[in-house]
């Protein structure tokens, strides 16, 4: 492993556990044990080394996302599929998931405009996905940013309360149980939605 590399794996990690306010170039100084001016030789400031973190996931959702559309499907997969690659991205890498709920709801205030293009991609290939159904007619115009955070702000908020130390949610089976936890989510999430907004053979027919 590269010192590159160390430095991005112990700041995520820090990123998760305490935010970003929270952690200063020298925590990170006196947790790598390495000096201050080698981690700004690779990155200029805390800003980059945060905003170069979430980039690399980011793009490897991105990335997940992408392979799924290497096959000709039926639409209902391909939906699965979509969903269970963001589930994917977290199964690689869980400290995305508490680091882009604070961002969240800190309203993007450590991001930058740069990280526009990474998220429209993850919601092209949302509307790709859904293009491909006959839908409801009330779901036919809909918000796709809205649906889109549907998705990912359920598999975000209820990952956190299953992975959280309080006494929240009330399947024993799923808490503290990250793999059990995203695979009831992803076919939670899926079934929902095609109930929800896909139009069955009958009502094809009225």
């Amino acid at each position: 492993m590269t010192k590159k590399e160390k430095i991005l794996i112990i700041a995520e990690e820090e990123f998760a556990k305490h935010g970003y306010d929270a952690v200063s170039m020298n925590d990170l100084v006196k947790k790598l044990d390495m000096n201050k001016a080698t981690i700004y030789y690779h990155y200029k400031d805390k800003k980059s080394l945060y905003q170069t973190i979430v980039k690399k996931a980011i793009t490897k959702s991105n990335e997940n996302i992408k392979k799924i559309f290497e096959q000709e499907k039926e639409n209902k997969t391909l939906l699965r599929d979509y969903v269970n690659a963001i589930i994917l991205t977290i199964k690689e890498n869980p400290n995305i998931v508490p680091i882009a709920l604070r961002e969240l709801a800190n309203f993007g205030a450590n991001i930058d405009e740069s990280f526009i293009p990474f998220v429209e991609e993850e919601v092209s290939a949302l509307q790709k996905v859904l293009d491909g159904f006959d839908l409801k007619e009330e779901y036919k115009n809909m918000n796709i940013y809205a649906f889109y955070s549907f998705i990912t702000g359920t598999i975000n908020s209820f990952y956190g309360i299953q992975m959280s130390d309080l006494p929240l949610g009330n399947d024993e089976d799923l808490k503290q149980n990250s793999k059990k936890t995203l695979d009831f989510i992803s076919h939670f999430i899926s079934n929902i939605i095609i109930d929800a907004i896909v139009k069955t053979r009958n009502q094809n027919e009225i």
